[in-house]
């Protein structure tokens, strides 16, 4: 890359401190056009100094140049530190431009670092899942994968592809010696490994997505059974409206707590029940939809009243295997038959809390979590969508391989399904790519990154 880019690497606004970053082969001679440092130029070394224009000083600052290739692009690198105003860095970014550097685009260094070697894709991913990561998971997620935890994994099974490559691709040019014949158990059990390998990072998936995006939690149950109550006990605030009357809540209110570093998103959605009003009749439209959307559904009760017609619906609606009961008012006397619950609720947990005491809370807490990570959080390996259909779509190859193998099919069509597994891997770390899924993922990037 020819051009020389340049962009805001802190937020914008006020601060004390904002660096400007610059990149490319007229880095050194763009920052030496525009900073004017105390002392001579040193490599690697932060000079005091100070920017200026024809006019004079335009701000007191401090500069580096670092030559490539040991820089995060793998170009001649220079940074301004100059005071965060928009004054300031906006004078100084125009300086800059009129020396022969552009406007960067969004993530356009770390696109360059992509492009130049210095990381691979889900490195480069992992960049922004980092700078977005709202809880401890999310970053020990991130981190794993910028470190190349993933690549590493990818690696190794392109590895393991491309010995079997080797291995049919010689049976193609030794026809007489009828090697695929000899070499036909030991490549079953190769690839029957390997299948074992890909299967695993998809039932995985889960734990990578989950730990980046949060782990999202409807609270449902018909009217004025303490859902509001209940989500503002959880997170600690008076988010929710809490009163007496059925129907207070209309609509989902979200509110986002952290249990153990995981992020967890808890939805209050509006009572579930038949009603002739128009725009209640919308929120419990909205709670079913936001049922079917959630990882899991608190079915929230009134232990003290016991087990309504209404709860009826609600537990009957649910799907199998995404649900708790939770029995809150536990504060209060207890009239729900476990009989009767048992009835409408086989085999579904049950928790017994009291919003307005705190009791079971934390209990209820530590199911929640165990409940979005069944495996430990070091077991993520694929974290986007299109990493899972990267392995989605390897698998679909070798598990063709083997059709070929078992089917006695000729060697070239194994040989040709192989490669493809080894592409499809290949797709999660950018070994191949096409530019338009490039230009998707590293637009999404904030600018100066």
């Amino acid at each position: 890359m020819e051009d020389t880019i340049a962009a805001l690497a802190t937020a914008p606004g006020r601060g004390s401190i904002a660096v400007i970053r610059i990149s490319g082969e007229k880095a050194r001679a763009a920052l030496e056009k525009v900073f004017y440092p105390k002392n001579p130029w040193e490599p690697r070394k932060l000079l005091y100094g100070f920017v200026r224009d024809d006019g004079g000083v335009v701000d007191e600052a401090m500069a580096v140049y670092l030559p490539a290739p040991h820089t995060y692009t793998r170009e001649d690198v220079a940074e301004i530190h100059c005071h965060g105003g928009p004054v300031p860095v906006e004078r100084t970014l125009k300086l800059l431009f009129e020396a022969g550097a552009r406007p960067a685009e969004p993530g356009e260094f770390t696109k360059r670092a992509f492009l130049n070697g210095r990381v691979d894709l889900a490195q480069a991913e992992a960049v922004m899942d980092l700078i977005g990561a709202e809880g401890e998971a999310a970053a020990r997620v991130s981190l794993d994968l910028m470190e190349g935890k993933l690549s590493r994994k990818v690696g190794e099974l392109q590895s393991a592809l491309t010995d079997l490559l080797a291995e049919t691709e010689a049976a193609l040019d030794y026809p007489e010696e009828d090697l695929e014949e000899m070499m036909k158990p030991a490549l079953e059990n190769r690839m029957a490994a390997l299948q074992g390998e890909l299967q695993k990072l998809i039932d995985n998936a889960n734990i990578g997505r989950v730990a980046l995006e949060g782990f999202k939690v409807v609270l449902a149950g018909r009217p004025n059974v303490g859902k509001s109550s209940l989500l503002n006990a959880l997170s600690g605030t008076e988010r929710a409206i809490v009163t007496a009357i059925a129907g207070t809540t209309r609509d989902t209110l979200e509110e986002t707590i952290d249990i153990r570093g995981l992020t967890f998103r808890l939805l209050d959605t509006a009572g579930i029940r038949e009603t002739q009003d128009t725009v209640e009749s919308i929120g419990v439209a909205r709670s079913r939809r936001a049922m079917a959307e959630a990882h899991l559904v608190l079915v929230i009760l009134d232990g003290s009243e016991g087990l309504k017609a209404e709860d009826q619906a609600v537990l009957a609606s649910l799907e199998k295997g995404k649900g708790l009961v939770v029995i809150n008012k536990g504060d209060l006397p207890d009239q729900m038959e476990d009989g009767e619950l048992q009835k409408w609720a086989p085999d579904i947990p049950i928790w017994h809390v009291s919003a307005k005491t705190g009791e079971g809370l934390e209990s209820l807490k530590d199911a929640l979590y165990r409940w979005a990570l069944p495996q430990p959080l070091g077991s993520a390996g694929l974290t986007h969508e299109r990493h899972v259909l990267a392995v989605k779509a390897a698998l679909a190859s070798l598990m063709r391989a083997n059709a070929a193998l078992d089917g006695d099919m000729p060697v070239d069509l194994l040989a040709m399904d192989l490669h493809e597994c080894w592409e499809h891997l290949g797709e999660i770390t950018g070994q191949v790519y096409n530019e338009f899924i490039i230009d998707r993922i590293f637009e999404k990037f904030c600018l100066g990154k």
